[in-house]
């Protein structure tokens, strides 16, 4: 067995973790994204043997937009994903920047691939790993 595969087992079996997504469903998420969604959303992500996720700060809307193809690999390793299905279009220097907002399509698109997010403020979080499973929605 792959080594890392091993210390993520060892580490989600000390945290008390269940698993909620595997690699199919993650898979369907990310063709989804790369092949049919408007845009690659900017995402934070928490691997199960990180402290602290990547980016630390992902408070305000971005301007950037989500690795999709390789920014979550390998699945197994990802506790969770906090998801923005928008970002900052830059208009000119003294112009505010226009919020593009995909929300909506991107509800749609977990709810007909089946995978249980929870949402706050407009982010939606997927969890690869959860220790208290009444969190999630299931629509």
């Amino acid at each position: 067995m792959d080594p890392l595969k091993i210390k993520i087992n060892s580490r989600i079996s000390q945290k008390n973790l269940h698993p909620i997504m595997n690699n199919t469903k993650w898979e369907k998420l990310q063709k989804a994204i790369i092949n049919d969604f408007p845009i690659p959303p900017p995402f934070q992500v928490k691997y199960v043997l990180e402290d602290n996720p990547v980016p630390e700060s992902f408070e305000g809307d971005v301007w950037y937009l989500g690795d999709w193809k390789e920014g979550i690999l390998p699945f197994y390793s990802v506790e969770w994903i906090r998801v923005k299905p928008r970002y900052l279009k830059h208009k000119r220097r003294l112009i505010d920047d226009e919020v593009i907002d995909f929300t909506k399509g991107f509800r749609t698109l977990l709810q007909e691939l089946k995978i249980p997010y929870v949402e706050k403020n407009n982010d939606f979080y997927i969890y690869g790993y959860i220790s208290n499973t009444d969190l999630i929605s299931k629509k």
